[in-house]
């Protein structure tokens, strides 16, 4: 079934419009608290307060007062946590066995973006079908545009601010409890808070534990979040990292639940140098359940190689954490994550997504190893590996696309094992992805480049809308 507002992580867009604007953000909240008000009936039990968080952006008090006013007119109660990593939320879910959470954030997204993530019971993501269900009550409260408001919310109430708690003071403590013990003294650290949700919490927490730490890009002012920072804007944290005579260097994205490193010379570390250095220590220790690694299907073909030749499998899964760590949920594993520098952690059973605690367990593994973040990145090798996003205006299914898909088996037929394409939608933005991996650069290239003019030229000539 086709999610009609639902992404590969939760709603995204432009703030105040489509599924951002008041109407539908009040319709969302009603659905939520008529969700939750649902499960509580159900278990003979008084509904809890729903969590609410945000990042740094300007719309972020905005789109939490709205959605709280909806979930008020279904009788839920919500508490706002403020600014807080996305990470933090489930932890103060489980703390609290809050029903639900929500944090509003576009993640790496440019800052007039803004997003919904949606967690159920335990602090998990809401399952495929949890959010089918959710959008069919939300279509239920309204008429077919998202602007569309049901007669109740025709004269809403005045908005009035839901009660509010330090979240980001309770996720400091919370971190710093789970590395006790843990000493950084003598790393000297340039950390990139990308003016998001890291920028009140990581440089804290690693001056406690110790370290040397230089905080840059830690001024949001609502505007700046993810602007030429951050981890998908490596080059000034590179630059300042080999100038300045740094051990390391760490970025955060915006909601600061992912990290990518730089080593002493500004070299990048992504999040299939981690995995493989972490699945090592792991594997070594006896720490890996099953002998296996959980990634997606976007994760380099020589972290696989490198693992294996060790004796670790690597599971593949769908794009997107929520596969991740469905996967490491039911086969018990403890590690996962994608190379965007989103680990996933089963350790305490919680399946942490978390860039400082990522950041943190590196930090330990080069400590309790003798191993610098240099080695750890030449110990990984990657095959050459192209990712190109085509904008469209329209998504056809890509199994419809006659062209594209024969000219993906022949290139698969001609190169076997030698070349790997993943073709995707973008569950964010309207763009089609076609990643191309292999053995040979000049076939790679070639191939990426092919196949995005077909798929752009047949979409064209299919006409389906985008949805």
């Amino acid at each position: 079934m086709t999610r009609r507002w639902f992404g590969t992580d939760g709603i995204r867009g432009e703030a105040g419009v489509g599924p951002l604007a008041l109407p539908f953000l009040l319709r969302l909240g009603r659905a939520l608290g008529e969700q939750v008000l649902e499960e509580a009936r159900a278990a003979g039990a008084q509904p809890g307060a729903v969590l609410i968080a945000r990042d740094t952006r300007e719309s972020g008090p905005a789109i939490t007062t709205a959605l709280a006013d909806g979930l008020r007119t279904a009788g839920v109660d919500t508490l706002d946590l403020g600014v807080l990593p996305t990470a933090g939320l489930p932890m103060a879910m489980r703390e609290s066995n809050a029903p639900r959470g929500v944090v509003v954030s576009a993640s790496h997204n440019p800052w007039a973006d803004n997003g919904v993530k949606l967690f159920g019971p335990g602090g998990h993501k809401l399952t495929d079908e949890q959010e089918h269900g959710l959008e069919a009550r939300i279509a239920s409260l309204g008429g077919e545009s998202e602007g569309d408001v049901p007669a109740e919310f025709e004269a809403p109430a005045p908005s009035e601010p839901p009660p509010e708690r330090d979240g980001a003071t309770d996720y400091i403590r919370a971190m710093l409890d789970r590395f006790n013990g843990v000493e950084l003294g003598g790393l000297r650290l340039a950390v990139d808070c990308a003016h998001g949700a890291a920028a009140s919490t990581a440089p804290f927490v690693l001056k406690e534990l110790g370290a040397d730490v230089i905080a840059l890009f830690c001024e949001p002012n609502g505007r700046n979040i993810n602007r030429d920072c951050g981890s998908t804007h490596m080059q000034r944290l590179s630059d300042r990292v080999a100038d300045g005579g740094f051990d390391l260097g760490m970025a955060f994205d915006g909601d600061a639940d992912r990290v990518l490193l730089v080593d002493g010379t500004g070299r990048l570390c992504t999040g299939d140098h981690m995995m493989g250095f972490l699945a090592s220590w792991f594997f070594a220790e006896g720490k890996l359940p099953r002998d296996t690694l959980v990634t997606t299907v976007m994760s380099n073909l020589g972290l696989e190689r490198m693992l294996s030749a060790q004796g670790v499998h690597m599971l593949r899964t769908s794009v997107g954490d929520r596969y991740v760590k469905q996967a490491m949920r039911e086969g018990g594993y403890a590690l996962g994550g994608e190379d965007s520098g989103h680990l996933l952690f089963g350790e305490e059973h919680d399946y942490t997504g978390d860039g400082l605690y990522t950041a943190l367990r590196v930090l330990q593994g080069l400590t309790s190893t003798s191993r610098d973040l240099a080695s750890v990145i030449d110990a990984v090798p990657r095959v050459p590996q192209r990712l190109l996003n085509v904008p469209v205006a329209a998504r056809p299914p890509v199994a419809e696309l006659a062209e594209l898909n024969a000219r993906v088996t022949a290139l698969e037929a001609e190169h076997g094992d030698a070349l790997r394409i993943v073709l995707r939608y973008s569950g964010t933005e309207n763009l089609a992805r076609v990643m191309v991996e292999g053995l040979d650069g000049e076939v790679v290239d070639s191939s990426t480049d092919e196949l995005a003019e077909i798929w752009a030229r047949e979409i064209l000539q299919h006409g389906s809308p985008t949805s």
